[in-house]
């Protein structure tokens, strides 16, 4: 890392420096923990004609899921803050083997107006950010969250999803470098904001959690 690299992009910056760019190094542990995932966002969201941003997309791994699963839906944009794996991503789209994707490089975390671009220049109606939260701090992680919420305040029908490393104090998790929340502060935060979350917190052993956010349509 230089000094200019923000602290949260260091374990993805590490990994790269240490396996190269590959799937190992956007910290998933494995492709079943990373397609589980996914499979719990595409199975909560009604996908067909959503504009989709995916921030934190690393390969696009996720698009590639849409598309192997035969999901339809309206479009996609991807975002990623590390040149590596954003110059990935445009390989495979450039491939065709990603042809319905745009991908851009853009940091959530620092470029602040990034989500409400997002809503304003390209439609998008549905935020997805899967375990892009992982590296940050909680005070963090929760001012994205809601910037992502607030940007979607145009769009009626908007819809918010994210996973989390789950916690609590009255029950065990396996040991992590990566900070675990607070799962019952987290699900209180978005119900504080919707009555219409889903919620899950089976499909990894119970040592990660997604919410799905929705506005009022």
């Amino acid at each position: 890392m230089t000094a200019d690299e923000p602290d949260y992009l260091g374990p993805y910056l590490r990994a790269v420096a240490s396996h190269g760019p590959g799937f190992p190094a956007l910290l998933y542990g494995s492709r079943d923990m990373q397609q589980r995932r996914f499979a719990v966002f595409t199975g909560s969201i009604a996908l067909a004609g959503r504009r989709i941003a995916d921030l934190g997309s690393g390969h696009g791994d996720l698009l590639a899921w849409l598309d192997e699963q035969g999901l339809d839906y309206g479009s996609y944009v991807g975002v990623e803050a590390v040149a590596e794996f954003d110059t990935i991503a445009r390989e495979r789209a450039a491939a065709r083997e990603l042809p319905r994707a745009t991908f851009m490089r853009g940091d959530f975390v620092r470029e602040t107006a990034l989500f409400d671009a997002l809503v304003r220049e390209r439609s998008i109606d549905t935020i997805v950010l899967n375990g892009s939260l992982n590296t940050l701090d909680e005070a963090r992680a929760l001012a994205v969250l809601e910037r992502a919420w607030t940007a979607l305040a145009s769009r009626p029908a908007g819809v918010l999803g994210f996973n989390f490393l789950s916690g609590g104090d009255d029950w065990e998790r396996p040991p992590t470098r990566l900070p675990r929340r607070d799962t019952k502060r987290w699900l209180a935060w978005a119900l504080e904001r919707t009555p219409q979350v889903i919620f899950y917190q089976h499909y990894l052993g119970a040592h990660d959690a997604t919410l799905i956010m929705h506005r009022a349509g």
